[in-house]
């Protein structure tokens, strides 16, 4: 049996409190690797990759694949008309990106996947980037950029609605009103839609509010402040439950999201 005195062990916890002091005070002396590290005899077992997070029947993200396509579009048309100020490196890595999930699609050519998922006619100025020495011709309206411009009128609907709304409530901002009012009626007008009855709702207090807004004392009272809160959360309103008509003018691009490729 061996036999330790207590001042072997006395001595042993001393050298064990000042390691522990060196390693609070200098630790990076001991985060250094290892000097050797021993490599196992037989090291040839199957290697298996963990999934768990992925599902069994992948899908290819058609949202990406159509972002990347608008922005592609519009970084080849920038290329095109300002050849100057153009990023070709950008253009280059979003195709690189755009080719890879065709290729998840289908084995072919990633130009011939694009036209029949219906991209190319979607997005004219993608075709002249994907496919080499393909020359553009005119290039007018097309349904890539009509559904960019839709919904950019949509944004600005719901961006002037809100400010209004809160405009309502600050009196310092009430000079503004009028002039915010009319670019909000305007691009109610050019959805096209069926807003008739908000515009009515604008027509009929209009003028009253020119006029105040354009007197010495351009301060709204608190009957027409409610009123154009109201009027602005009509508005809003509007664009969140996105009727049928807004659902035509975008069609053309969101249907692509649903489409299912033929090869």
């Amino acid at each position: 049996m061996s036999y330790i005195s207590k001042h072997s062990l006395l001595w042993v916890c001393a050298e064990s409190h000042n390691t522990l002091d060196m390693i609070v005070q200098c630790p990076s002396a001991f985060l250094t690797p290892p000097l050797v590290i021993p490599e196992l005899a037989y090291n040839s077992l199957p290697k298996v990759k963990l999934c768990l997070d992925q599902p069994l029947f992948a899908k290819v993200d058609m949202a990406q694949l159509l972002s990347l396509c608008t922005i592609a579009d519009a970084a080849v048309e920038r290329v095109h008309k300002f050849l100057e100020s153009a990023d070709e490196a950008s253009v280059t890595s979003l195709l690189s990106q755009i080719e890879t999930l065709c290729k998840q699609i289908s084995p072919q050519d990633p130009s011939k996947v694009l036209e029949k998922l219906g991209l190319f006619e979607a997005f004219p100025y993608l075709e002249q980037g994907v496919v080499d020495n393909r020359k553009l011709g005119a290039v007018s309206q097309h349904p890539g950029a009509s559904y960019l411009n839709y919904i950019s009128l949509l944004n600005q609907v719901v961006m002037m609605g809100t400010q209004l709304y809160h405009d309502a409530c600050v009196p310092q901002h009430h000079k503004y009103c009028a002039h915010q009012i009319a670019l909000l009626y305007q691009c109610l007008n050019m959805l096209q839609g069926e807003t008739k009855p908000i515009r009515k709702l604008v027509e009929a207090r209009f003028d009253e509010i020119k006029t105040i807004t354009e007197s010495k004392s351009p301060v709204l009272d608190v009957e027409i402040s409610d009123w154009l809160q109201e009027v602005t959360w009509l508005c809003r309103e509007e664009v969140k439950n996105f009727p049928a008509y807004m659902h035509k003018k975008v069609q053309p691009i969101t249907g692509i999201l649903h489409s299912k490729f033929k090869s």
